[in-house]
């Protein structure tokens, strides 16, 4: 339970880690300062990570008393935080999302009371923005996801070997959770990508080369109908 001083306290580290990155904006990519859907996009992405991440944290937790799992904080490494990082860095950029990363990594360890889950969250994060850089097809989100259960069940192992649980009961639920969290970033980022962009009327380069696609029913048209267009369109 959090006391008086925690919530003070928890809420100025929050206030403090967003002003840093508020600033980094301002510094770095100060056109999304202008573009107000932008800012908006990016303090629900905030927040919409670490409440997802709670409800997660609740849902996993209860599913490991149900299986009566004995290292019940194993469930924190299904957690997908990193599903943040990547929508950042499809939506946004690759410098915002190190940033995003940085800040939300930090927040999620603190109410985990974890030392060793903001470095989990931080390096799956990172990964997963490293690998949706160059994404171009929606199917090509599916290789992120690889990526960031291959970082996940990596990471896990080195801190159970950091904390000497490597050869315990506690390894193997922790490296499932690990690969179980993966899994969901790259449910969560597929399924919920084209409402985002929607809303926001946000274009990202996957949209962009759909729209290129010729096997479009409008370009199709547009081959047809005005092919002095569509070449000169293309």
């Amino acid at each position: 339970d959090f006391g008086p001083g925690q919530l003070i306290g928890g809420f100025l580290i929050a206030c403090l880690l967003l002003t840093i990155l508020y600033r980094d904006i301002m510094r770095y990519k100060p056109a999304y300062i202008k573009k107000y859907n932008m800012l908006l996009l990016l303090g629900l992405l905030i927040i919409g990570t670490l409440l997802t991440g709670r409800l997660f944290g609740y849902l996993l937790l209860t599913l490991s008393k149900g299986l009566e799992y004995r290292a019940l904080d194993s469930s924190l490494f299904g957690i997908p935080i990193p599903a943040g990082a990547m929508f950042v860095s499809l939506l946004f950029d690759f410098h915002t999302a190190i940033i995003f990363s940085f800040t939300v990594s930090l927040l999620a360890g603190l109410w985990a009371h974890d030392a060793s889950f903001t470095i989990y969250a931080f390096v799956g994060s990172i990964i997963a923005a490293f690998g949706v850089i160059r994404c171009k097809k929606r199917s090509s989100l599916l290789k992120g996801g690889a990526y960031v259960i291959a970082a996940n069940v990596t990471t896990v192992i080195i801190l159970l070997l950091f904390k000497g649980d490597l050869f315990t009961l506690k390894a193997p639920p922790s490296i499932l959770f690990a690969a179980l969290g993966g899994i969901s970033v790259t449910a969560i980022v597929s399924l919920l990508l084209p409402l985002i962009e929607y809303v926001f009327k946000v274009t990202t380069d996957i949209s962009l080369l759909e729209l290129l696609d010729l096997n479009q029913p409008i370009m199709k048209s547009l081959m047809i109908s005005a092919p002095g267009t569509y070449h000169h369109s293309v």
